[in-house]
């Protein structure tokens, strides 16, 4: 009997022990970031559009959201995002968490919607990530390369 208590004991506190080491994926709020275009002339070229739930870049500038890491460790930062090509070049962003470039101008494979991964090394604590279009190219009636973020997670690294 005793070595059944201790056994049903053991496995629970090696479940609980599983629990408290997992942490949960960050969701960050598209509506949270902090929104703001690199031109003068196009003030609202960086936006939240409620209705349809994305940020969109209609002119290089960039998004920063504050995050919330709950321990240190290797992270995977999860961007699902969308673009509109212009002359044959899909759109480019970089990521920044803090001060550190985790990946410079990163170009989207595909127009449609697609999760991309960036994998860095957080500290426990508040940090800034940063989401910046930088390649837009824009000619009327020809052609408008924008960029637009879906979703945006951080969760432990499974690597």
């Amino acid at each position: 009997m005793f070595h059944r208590a201790l056994f049903a004991a053991s496995v629970l506190a090696f479940a609980g022990l599983g629990v408290a080491v997992a942490a949960d994926a960050i969701t960050v709020e598209l509506k949270d970031f902090k929104l703001k275009s690199s031109s003068e002339d196009f003030k609202d070229g960086v936006a939240f559009n409620e209705g349809d739930a994305k940020i969109g870049f209609y002119t290089e500038g960039t998004a920063v959201a504050t995050v919330k890491i709950a321990e240190d460790g290797e992270y995977d930062i999860v961007i699902e995002a969308s673009c509109d090509e212009a002359e044959k070049v899909k759109a480019k962003m970089t990521v920044k968490i803090g001060d550190e470039v985790v990946k410079e101008d990163f170009a989207l494979k595909v127009v449609e919607a697609k999760e991309y991964t960036f994998t860095a090394k957080l500290k426990k604590g508040d940090t800034k990530l940063s989401i910046a279009f930088t390649n837009d190219a824009f000619e009327e009636n020809k052609f408008d390369r924008n960029l637009y973020v879906h979703k945006v997670k951080i969760e432990k690294s499974k690597k």
